[in-house]
Protein backbone atom coordinates (compact mmCIF):
# COMPACT_ATOMS: atom_id res chain seq x y z
CA UNK A 1 0.00 0.00 0.00
CA UNK A 2 2.90 2.34 0.74
CA UNK A 3 3.96 2.14 -2.90
CA UNK A 4 0.53 3.40 -3.98
CA UNK A 5 0.55 6.24 -1.48
CA UNK A 6 3.92 7.49 -2.72
CA UNK A 7 2.35 8.83 -5.89
CA UNK A 8 1.04 11.74 -3.84
CA UNK A 9 4.65 12.63 -3.14
CA UNK A 10 5.41 12.42 -6.84
CA UNK A 11 2.59 14.88 -7.57
CA UNK A 12 4.01 17.25 -4.93
CA UNK A 13 7.43 16.96 -6.54
CA UNK A 14 5.95 17.94 -9.91
CA UNK A 15 4.07 20.88 -8.39
CA UNK A 16 7.23 22.05 -6.63
CA UNK A 17 9.23 21.80 -9.86
CA UNK A 18 6.58 23.77 -11.75
CA UNK A 19 6.55 26.40 -8.99
CA UNK A 20 10.29 26.88 -9.46
CA UNK A 21 9.93 26.93 -13.27
CA UNK A 22 6.43 28.27 -14.11
CA UNK A 23 7.05 27.78 -17.83
CA UNK A 24 6.39 24.09 -17.24
CA UNK A 25 2.74 24.99 -16.65
CA UNK A 26 2.31 26.68 -20.05
CA UNK A 27 0.97 23.56 -21.85
CA UNK A 28 -1.55 22.90 -19.07
CA UNK A 29 -2.89 26.47 -19.23
CA UNK A 30 -2.98 26.43 -23.03
CA UNK A 31 -4.82 23.11 -22.95
CA UNK A 32 -7.62 24.63 -20.85
CA UNK A 33 -7.65 27.90 -22.85
CA UNK A 34 -8.19 26.08 -26.17
CA UNK A 35 -10.26 23.09 -25.03
CA UNK A 36 -12.88 24.79 -22.82
CA UNK A 37 -14.32 27.07 -25.57
CA UNK A 38 -14.24 24.21 -28.10
CA UNK A 39 -15.98 21.90 -25.62
CA UNK A 40 -18.70 24.47 -25.01
CA UNK A 41 -19.14 25.17 -28.74
CA UNK A 42 -19.48 21.46 -29.54
CA UNK A 43 -22.05 21.01 -26.75
CA UNK A 44 -24.13 23.92 -28.06
CA UNK A 45 -23.97 22.69 -31.66
CA UNK A 46 -24.87 19.13 -30.66
CA UNK A 47 -28.00 20.47 -28.98
CA UNK A 48 -29.00 22.15 -32.25
CA UNK A 49 -28.60 19.27 -34.74
CA UNK A 50 -31.69 17.23 -35.59
CA UNK A 51 -30.30 14.16 -37.34
CA UNK A 52 -28.25 11.21 -36.13
CA UNK A 53 -25.77 11.54 -39.01
CA UNK A 54 -25.07 15.21 -38.26
CA UNK A 55 -24.89 14.49 -34.53
CA UNK A 56 -22.24 11.77 -34.87
CA UNK A 57 -20.28 13.70 -37.51
CA UNK A 58 -20.12 16.75 -35.27
CA UNK A 59 -19.33 14.65 -32.24
CA UNK A 60 -16.49 12.91 -34.10
CA UNK A 61 -14.96 16.20 -35.24
CA UNK A 62 -15.33 17.87 -31.85
CA UNK A 63 -14.00 14.99 -29.77
CA UNK A 64 -11.06 14.46 -32.16
CA UNK A 65 -10.21 18.16 -31.85
CA UNK A 66 -10.37 17.99 -28.05
CA UNK A 67 -8.13 14.93 -27.93
CA UNK A 68 -5.68 16.54 -30.34
CA UNK A 69 -5.44 19.62 -28.12
CA UNK A 70 -4.91 17.42 -25.05
CA UNK A 71 -2.31 15.15 -26.63
CA UNK A 72 -0.45 18.02 -28.28
CA UNK A 73 -0.27 19.84 -24.93
CA UNK A 74 0.99 16.65 -23.32
CA UNK A 75 3.63 16.32 -26.02
CA UNK A 76 4.85 19.84 -25.27
CA UNK A 77 4.82 18.98 -21.55
CA UNK A 78 6.96 15.90 -22.17
CA UNK A 79 9.47 17.98 -24.12
CA UNK A 80 9.63 20.70 -21.46
CA UNK A 81 10.15 18.18 -18.65
CA UNK A 82 12.82 16.43 -20.68
CA UNK A 83 14.69 19.71 -21.11
CA UNK A 84 14.34 20.66 -17.45
CA UNK A 85 15.16 17.25 -15.98
CA UNK A 86 18.11 16.61 -18.27
CA UNK A 87 20.12 19.39 -16.72
CA UNK A 88 19.07 22.15 -19.07
CA UNK A 89 16.39 24.78 -18.98
CA UNK A 90 12.88 24.39 -20.39
CA UNK A 91 12.40 26.25 -23.66
CA UNK A 92 8.84 26.58 -24.94
CA UNK A 93 9.79 27.44 -28.52
CA UNK A 94 11.97 24.33 -28.82
CA UNK A 95 9.25 22.17 -27.20
CA UNK A 96 6.63 23.44 -29.63
CA UNK A 97 8.90 22.83 -32.61
CA UNK A 98 9.67 19.29 -31.51
CA UNK A 99 5.98 18.50 -30.89
CA UNK A 100 4.86 19.98 -34.23
CA UNK A 101 7.19 17.57 -36.03
CA UNK A 102 5.11 14.64 -34.77
CA UNK A 103 1.69 16.29 -35.13
CA UNK A 104 0.64 13.58 -37.60
CA UNK A 105 1.20 10.83 -35.05
CA UNK A 106 -0.62 12.85 -32.41
CA UNK A 107 -3.56 13.19 -34.80
CA UNK A 108 -3.68 9.38 -35.08
CA UNK A 109 -3.80 9.15 -31.27
CA UNK A 110 -6.65 11.67 -31.21
CA UNK A 111 -8.66 9.95 -33.95
CA UNK A 112 -8.45 6.51 -32.30
CA UNK A 113 -9.36 7.91 -28.87
CA UNK A 114 -12.33 9.73 -30.42
CA UNK A 115 -13.43 6.52 -32.12
CA UNK A 116 -13.62 4.77 -28.75
CA UNK A 117 -15.68 7.66 -27.40
CA UNK A 118 -18.07 7.37 -30.36
CA UNK A 119 -18.41 3.62 -29.85
CA UNK A 120 -19.17 4.21 -26.18
CA UNK A 121 -21.78 6.85 -27.05
CA UNK A 122 -23.36 4.52 -29.59
CA UNK A 123 -23.54 1.64 -27.08
CA UNK A 124 -25.19 3.97 -24.55
CA UNK A 125 -27.79 4.95 -27.14
CA UNK A 126 -28.50 1.26 -27.78
CA UNK A 127 -28.53 0.47 -24.03
CA UNK A 128 -25.88 -2.16 -24.74
CA UNK A 129 -24.17 -2.57 -21.38
CA UNK A 130 -21.66 -5.21 -22.48
CA UNK A 131 -20.44 -3.17 -25.45
CA UNK A 132 -20.23 -0.05 -23.29
CA UNK A 133 -18.03 -1.79 -20.71
CA UNK A 134 -15.84 -3.31 -23.44
CA UNK A 135 -15.31 -0.05 -25.29
CA UNK A 136 -14.57 1.83 -22.07
CA UNK A 137 -12.02 -0.83 -21.12
CA UNK A 138 -10.38 -0.57 -24.54
CA UNK A 139 -10.44 3.22 -24.23
CA UNK A 140 -8.67 3.01 -20.86
CA UNK A 141 -6.00 0.72 -22.30
CA UNK A 142 -5.53 2.98 -25.30
CA UNK A 143 -5.27 6.09 -23.11
CA UNK A 144 -2.60 4.41 -21.01
CA UNK A 145 -0.71 3.44 -24.16
CA UNK A 146 -0.91 6.97 -25.53
CA UNK A 147 0.74 8.45 -22.44
CA UNK A 148 3.43 5.76 -22.55
CA UNK A 149 4.13 6.23 -26.28
CA UNK A 150 4.04 10.04 -26.47
CA UNK A 151 7.47 10.56 -24.84
CA UNK A 152 9.11 8.23 -27.38
CA UNK A 153 7.31 9.95 -30.22
CA UNK A 154 8.14 13.50 -29.14
CA UNK A 155 11.57 13.14 -27.54
CA UNK A 156 13.02 10.93 -30.27
CA UNK A 157 10.88 12.35 -33.09
CA UNK A 158 9.65 8.90 -34.05
CA UNK A 159 6.68 7.95 -36.18
CA UNK A 160 3.56 6.55 -34.55
CA UNK A 161 4.58 2.97 -35.36
CA UNK A 162 8.23 3.38 -34.33
CA UNK A 163 7.26 5.11 -31.08
CA UNK A 164 4.89 2.27 -30.24
CA UNK A 165 7.64 -0.30 -30.72
CA UNK A 166 10.17 1.83 -28.82
CA UNK A 167 7.89 2.18 -25.80
CA UNK A 168 7.34 -1.59 -25.79
CA UNK A 169 11.08 -2.15 -25.94
CA UNK A 170 11.73 0.06 -22.91
CA UNK A 171 8.78 -1.27 -20.91
CA UNK A 172 9.91 -4.85 -21.50
CA UNK A 173 12.77 -4.28 -19.08
CA UNK A 174 10.55 -2.20 -16.81
CA UNK A 175 12.95 -0.85 -14.16
CA UNK A 176 10.18 1.08 -12.45
CA UNK A 177 6.98 0.01 -10.80
CA UNK A 178 5.20 1.45 -13.82
CA UNK A 179 1.91 -0.31 -13.24
CA UNK A 180 1.81 0.60 -9.55
CA UNK A 181 2.47 4.25 -10.31
CA UNK A 182 -0.14 4.41 -13.04
CA UNK A 183 -2.80 2.73 -10.90
CA UNK A 184 -2.01 5.06 -8.03
CA UNK A 185 -2.31 8.07 -10.34
CA UNK A 186 -5.62 6.63 -11.50
CA UNK A 187 -6.92 6.62 -7.93
CA UNK A 188 -5.72 10.18 -7.36
CA UNK A 189 -7.34 11.35 -10.59
CA UNK A 190 -10.56 9.50 -9.76
CA UNK A 191 -10.90 11.35 -6.46
CA UNK A 192 -9.96 14.62 -8.15
CA UNK A 193 -12.58 13.92 -10.83
CA UNK A 194 -15.33 13.30 -8.29
CA UNK A 195 -14.58 16.60 -6.56
CA UNK A 196 -14.25 18.51 -9.83
CA UNK A 197 -17.45 17.26 -11.41
CA UNK A 198 -19.39 17.81 -8.19
CA UNK A 199 -18.16 21.41 -8.14
CA UNK A 200 -18.85 21.87 -11.85
CA UNK A 201 -22.47 20.72 -11.53
CA UNK A 202 -22.96 22.94 -8.49
CA UNK A 203 -21.71 25.94 -10.48
CA UNK A 204 -23.95 25.03 -13.40
CA UNK A 205 -26.94 24.73 -11.08
CA UNK A 206 -26.11 27.96 -9.25
CA UNK A 207 -25.59 30.05 -12.41
CA UNK A 208 -28.11 28.27 -14.60
CA UNK A 209 -31.14 30.35 -13.71
CA UNK A 210 -29.40 33.73 -13.87
CA UNK A 211 -26.98 33.17 -16.72
CA UNK A 212 -27.05 29.80 -18.52
CA UNK A 213 -24.15 30.83 -20.79
CA UNK A 214 -21.94 31.75 -17.84
CA UNK A 215 -22.94 28.56 -16.05
CA UNK A 216 -22.07 26.44 -19.08
CA UNK A 217 -18.76 28.24 -19.59
CA UNK A 218 -17.76 27.72 -15.94
CA UNK A 219 -18.86 24.09 -16.10
CA UNK A 220 -16.81 23.23 -19.19
CA UNK A 221 -13.84 25.25 -17.98
CA UNK A 222 -13.75 23.34 -14.71
CA UNK A 223 -14.20 20.01 -16.51
CA UNK A 224 -11.32 20.82 -18.86
CA UNK A 225 -9.16 21.93 -15.95
CA UNK A 226 -9.63 18.45 -14.52
CA UNK A 227 -8.78 16.64 -17.77
CA UNK A 228 -5.79 18.92 -18.41
CA UNK A 229 -4.44 18.45 -14.88
CA UNK A 230 -5.04 14.70 -14.97
CA UNK A 231 -3.18 14.39 -18.27
CA UNK A 232 -0.42 16.67 -17.02
CA UNK A 233 0.34 14.40 -14.05
CA UNK A 234 0.19 11.28 -16.21
CA UNK A 235 2.52 12.59 -18.90
CA UNK A 236 4.93 13.89 -16.24
CA UNK A 237 5.04 10.40 -14.71
CA UNK A 238 5.50 8.62 -18.03
CA UNK A 239 8.14 11.11 -19.16
CA UNK A 240 10.11 10.48 -15.97
CA UNK A 241 9.72 6.75 -16.50
CA UNK A 242 10.82 7.06 -20.11
CA UNK A 243 13.92 9.08 -19.21
CA UNK A 244 14.88 6.59 -16.51
CA UNK A 245 14.25 3.56 -18.72
CA UNK A 246 16.42 5.08 -21.44
CA UNK A 247 19.25 5.77 -18.98
CA UNK A 248 18.94 2.24 -17.61
CA UNK A 249 19.22 0.91 -21.14
CA UNK A 250 22.33 2.98 -21.85
CA UNK A 251 24.12 2.12 -18.62
CA UNK A 252 22.77 -1.43 -18.34
CA UNK A 253 21.79 -0.72 -14.77
CA UNK A 254 18.54 -0.22 -12.88
CA UNK A 255 19.99 2.17 -10.31
CA UNK A 256 17.45 4.51 -8.77
CA UNK A 257 20.03 7.28 -9.00
CA UNK A 258 19.57 7.28 -12.77
CA UNK A 259 15.91 8.29 -12.43
CA UNK A 260 14.81 11.96 -12.72
CA UNK A 261 14.47 13.59 -9.29
CA UNK A 262 10.63 13.55 -9.02
CA UNK A 263 10.55 9.80 -9.73
CA UNK A 264 13.64 8.93 -7.72
CA UNK A 265 12.09 10.62 -4.67
CA UNK A 266 9.28 8.05 -4.52
CA UNK A 267 11.43 5.02 -5.26
CA UNK A 268 13.89 5.35 -2.40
Amino acid sequence: MERYLRVGHFARQIVALAARRPLLLAPLLANVAFAAPLNLAVAVLLAMVDSDAAYYALLAAGVTGLYFIDYFANGVTASLFHQQLSGGSANLEAALLRTRKVAGGIAIFAAIAALFDLLTEYSVERSDGISRVATRLLHMVWTTASYAILPAMVLEERSFRDAFERSRQLARNNPTELGVGFLALGVVNYVLGLLTFAGAYKLLEYCGDESPVLGALLFYTLVNVYFALSGYLKIAYFTCFYLWARECERSRSNEIGLAPAPLAAILI
